[in-house]
Order: structure tokens, then C-alpha cells, then sequence
């Protein structure tokens, strides 16, 4: 099971990226392909306190708050996730999320999981490097590859068929590539990556 010392590496690693987007770099595209990086940004903020609410058994929150300092909301949104993960009664008790209920010892790795594909679609969009966490990336690897297995995947859910990953691949181009992320820079010449 994911370890909460897991949940921050994961954060800290997407913090970085964060912090390293450019002002003129939140519209680009992304692996997501209806989302920009900022769409994707403002789903990991709302995703992490919609799941701290989840745990805490309180209804979520609608909608990512306003910001206009990335880093400041994302940080002060991990601090209020990690918060609701770290009580030690959340283990014991199944949490209702919009998928189903779950045990909440579970929130932890689904979060994980999360920080680590949508921070992979930042880095990517943005020109950073896409390498999070490769041990944490191979474990998420591993969980979906499980959930998942070669079931077909219907289209306009939240991932698409696996794309092949290419030669000498990250762990965590790895994982994007299984959930059906082809990098947004693919066709530009290795110089200007």
C-alpha cells in the first residue's frame, strides 16, 4: 500500500513542475487533450481538496478556488490533503468517492497516481523533464496495469488505449504512454526539447 512518505515525494516532485511553469505556458496543450496546462493544474488543486473533503466525509468542493500564485494554491492544497490522509481513523473507514465506496487507506495511492500522470501532462506541455519519481512512477505502472489489464478502454473516458512508449522510456513515460498519453513535444526536433 502507498505510504503517506509516498504522497509527499509525489507532491513535492509536481510542486517543482509547477513552479516552473512560465507565465506565457499555461495555455499550451496537453497530453490531455481537452485541457491546457492550466485546465490540468486547476484538476489537481480541485482533486486534491475534493479528496480531502472524501475524507473527512464532507461534501467537496465545486470548483478549483480562484489564484493567481500556482505554486502558493497548489502547496496549501497538498498541506490540506496530507492533513486529511494523515488521520489515523481514515484507514478504518470506507470513504465514498464518485467511482464507489472505497477503504480509505485507498486515497492515498489514487492520489498518488494522479499527481503523478497529470504532473507528468505539465511537464510534458511545458518542456520539463517527465522522469517523476520512477520508483513511484513504476508502481502506479503496476497498479494500473492491474486495474486495467488489456481490457478495452471506451473512448471519451479518462484514458485512452496504451500507446507505445518510446525506446529508452521513463518510468513515468511509461506509465503516461499505458494510459494513453502521447507526448505533446513527440514531433519536435530532439534540439529544441
Amino acid at each position: 500500500m502507498t505510504s503517506l512518505p509516498s504522497f509527499d515525494r509525489a507532491g513535492a516532485a509536481v510542486s517543482r513542475v509547477v513552479s516552473a511553469v512560465q507565465p506565457d505556458q499555461w495555455e499550451l496543450p496537453t497530453a490531455c487533450t481537452s485541457w491546457n496546462v492550466r485546465a490540468v493544474f486547476e484538476h489537481l488543486v480541485h482533486g486534491n481538496l475534493r479528496t480531502a473533503a472524501w475524507a473527512r466525509g464532507e461534501p467537496p468542493p465545486e470548483s478549483p478556488p480562484p489564484w493567481d500564485d500556482a505554486p502558493e494554491v497548489f502547496a496549501r492544497s497538498l498541506s490540506v490533503l496530507r492533513e486529511a490522509l494523515a488521520d489515523p481513523g481514515l484507514s478504518g473507514r470506507t470513504v465514498h468517492v464518485p467511482f464507489g465506496d472505497v477503504p480509505g487507506a485507498m486515497l492515498v495511492p489514487i492520489r498518488v497516481n494522479e499527481l503523478l500522470v497529470h504532473g507528468w501532462d505539465i511537464a510534458d506541455a511545458t518542456g520539463q523533464p517527465t522522469d517523476l519519481e520512477p520508483d513511484l512512477a513504476d508502481e502506479a505502472l503496476s497498479s494500473w496495469t492491474a486495474r486495467f489489464g488489456d481490457a478495452p478502454r471506451p473512448p471519451g473516458g479518462p484514458f485512452g488505449p496504451p500507446v507505445p512508449a518510446p525506446a529508452g522510456a521513463s518510468a513515468a513515460d511509461r506509465l503516461a504512454a499505458f494510459l494513453g498519453r502521447r507526448s505533446v513535444r513527440a514531433d519536435e526536433p530532439e534540439a529544441q526539447r
